[in-house]
């Protein structure tokens, strides 16, 4: 821990040096809760040490939860479609999934890729945010009434990341963070999050799922396609994933759709306990391809398909369904159960 807090002195020391009083908080081109709520947790930091913040991504907030907690908690974030410049600190992010390609300091609880000065990286840790809230305790930053949103938004970071306190990556020190936190958040905007509504068009896809040619299913594994449809929507395919992985009968299910007609976009999901999603990820997509044990996916680029028209469409999905089911039955992932 005291490493940590000499690095962050050593950080905020160079930047009274050089006589910067603002910095860029990156986080990753899809911001989910320990992104956002780790982003939120470093801009009290940066306040604490009186130097302004603001937090850049570069992709979509397209999950209907992340909405939420953005909305509830009223945090501001600027979406950019170039890389930042100036100080850049990046929480939970990488140079490829990030709209920083360096930073001068890097909080992460994933190896991290960066090759920043200052460097603050816990892969024991199973979420981010944990790391931040260690920061701040050990900083003595109070006023917690005057806080509450970004004590909320750390909680819900580290109860999404460890899947609510059960995830084969959750550390002592998570639980902890969580105990902690429970006790300074919100409780009423932590009920809102957590009953966050449904947009309609996750309906719909659910719907499209069962088209005839969309979907095969073969002991224990359910393979389904749901379309062309549109970067705001693409978090419809973890939401399916997970749900029907939990299904009877299903242990793991594996959901794609065509982004914006430039992408394949693949989410899996598995409770078969003898699955490694991550390398079956890996197998099946190569450099695409990657996740967790028990989850992960791949995003294929797909740049050629972007002129294609609605005549064409139709049997574009159906080829790219045929292969999917194919690939994936192929390499006898269904057998290792």
């Amino acid at each position: 821990m005291n490493n940590m807090i000499d690095t962050i002195n050593k950080f905020f020391d160079e930047l009274k040096n050089n006589n910067i009083d603002e910095i860029n908080i990156i986080v990753h081109s899809v911001p989910d809760p320990d992104a956002v709520g780790s982003a939120l947790g470093f801009g009290l930091i940066a306040k604490f040490f009186d130097i302004d913040s603001k937090i850049y991504y570069d992709g979509e907030i397209s999950h209907p939860q992340n909405k939420t907690i953005v909305n509830i908690l009223n945090i501001a974030m600027t979406k950019t479609n170039s890389e930042v410049e100036g100080v850049n600190v990046c929480v939970d992010c990488t140079p490829l999934n990030s709209c920083a390609k360096d930073a001068l300091l890097v909080i992460d609880h994933h190896k991290s890729t960066y090759k920043a000065k200052y460097l603050i990286n816990k892969p024991s840790y199973g979420a981010c945010s944990t790391i931040v809230w260690e920061l701040i305790k050990k900083l003595d930053i109070k006023d917690f009434s005057e806080n509450i949103e970004v004590y909320t938004a750390l909680l819900l970071g580290i109860r999404t990341d460890t899947n609510d306190l059960i995830s084969e990556n959750m550390s002592k020190n998570d639980f902890i963070a969580y105990q902690e936190l429970l006790e300074l958040a919100d409780k009423e905007a932590l009920q809102k999050v957590m009953n966050y509504p449904f947009p309609r068009y996750i309906y719909d896809k659910r719907l499209s799922l069962h088209k005839e040619g969309n979907y095969t299913e073969n002991n224990g594994m359910f393979i389904g396609g749901i379309g062309f449809i549109s970067a705001s929507q693409k978090d419809v395919i973890a939401i399916l994933a997970e749900e029907y992985a939990r299904m009877e009968s299903i242990n793991t299910a594996v959901i794609f759709a065509i982004i914006d007609k430039k992408t394949l976009e693949i989410s899996i999901r598995s409770s078969n306990i003898s699955l490694d999603v991550n390398q079956m990820c890996k197998d099946l997509f190569g450099e695409y391809g990657g996740g967790t044990s028990y989850k992960g996916g791949a995003k294929i680029p797909l740049l050629f398909y972007t002129d294609i028209d609605e005549k064409n469409a139709d049997s574009f999905w159906k080829t790219t369904c045929t292969h999917m089911f194919k690939k994936v039955l192929k390499e006898s992932w269904i057998a290792k159960e």
